[in-house]
């Protein structure tokens, strides 16, 4: 597997279902989020700074997630990993926006409502199961 390979998965997808536990409680939220060839071994994701999940990230921040393609994307293509730990990211939306309004679509509404509350956090890589779609060679990139 390569970096290409993810590039054009990713171009596909700008949402994550993210998956939690906290005390025994499993949660899984929708996210969307944004990756850099500059940075391939990292996914980028907001939160609101006052969210119960905040808790819930500092206390348990080993989590699991799985890309959900675009509406109409054929083939089903996704990136899944496990034990990903989770880490409030030193960047901030002002640094990660053009990004964001490059990749996700009507995000311009999303930081007119909100931008000010939201807080960035990373998720941190260390292998990455990458199916770019039926009938395509799958694997996993590790960093």
């Amino acid at each position: 597997m390569d970096l290409e390979t993810l590039q054009h998965v990713v171009t596909m997808t700008n949402k994550i279902a993210l998956g939690t536990a906290l005390n025994d409680q499993a949660d899984v939220k929708i996210v969307n989020f944004v990756w850099t060839a500059a940075q391939p071994d990292t996914l980028f994701f907001s939160s609101v700074k006052d969210s119960a999940a905040l808790t819930t990230y500092a206390q348990h921040p080993d989590v699991a997630f799985i890309s959900v393609p675009n509406d109409g994307t054929v083939g089903n293509p996704y990136i899944r990993a496990q034990h990903v730990q989770l880490v409030r990211s030193e960047k901030t939306m002002t640094d990660l926006l053009p990004l964001y309004l490059e990749t996700v679509p009507n995000y311009q509404k999303v930081w007119d409502l909100i931008g000010p509350q939201l807080v960035v956090f990373e998720l941190k890589l260390k292998a990455l199961y990458v199916d770019p779609g039926l009938g395509q060679a799958k694997g996993t990139l590790k960093f």
